[in-house]
């Protein structure tokens, strides 16, 4: 693994306000134009070597600033991320699964990979309890 760069506190405010930027726009077009059309607008990167840990940086800070903003649930969370990344030029795949838990209840799950490895929404969650829809990229 890469050492951890340090930027500079303005730098790293930024940043934040891009991520948090994304979330609440994500989170609005979710409500206001659902997330076919937004998926169809999101720009789209190739894959790149160094891209994973950029990615898991920058999810990092989105899972930390997703609480500031109401109802950023994981499709808000995974979706802000593609978008940062693909500006970024850095590709990844948003997955998106669905299962029913022990109670009998449809529930589903959305997470970020990059280069092969998951970089947001597998905190706290059996990923392999999910079956993955088909048609994520």
């Amino acid at each position: 693994m890469p050492p951890a760069v340090s930027v500079g506190p303005a730098r790293a405010l930024r940043r934040d306000v891009k991520c948090l930027g994304a979330l609440a726009a994500m989170r609005l077009a979710l409500s206001l134009r659902g997330y076919a059309a937004i998926r169809a607008g999101l720009p789209e990167a190739p894959p790149t070597r160094d891209g994973h840990f950029y990615a898991r940086q920058l999810a990092r800070r989105i899972t930390r600033l997703a609480r500031l903003v109401p109802g950023a649930s994981c499709l808000t969370q995974a979706l802000a991320l593609q978008y940062l990344l693909a500006r970024a030029g850095h590709g990844c795949t948003l997955h998106i699964g669905v299962k029913r838990d022990a109670a009998g209840q449809f529930a589903a799950h959305a997470w970020v990979s990059c280069n092969g490895r998951i970089v947001l929404g597998a905190e706290g969650t059996r990923l392999g309890d999910y079956t993955a829809l088909a048609g994520a990229r």
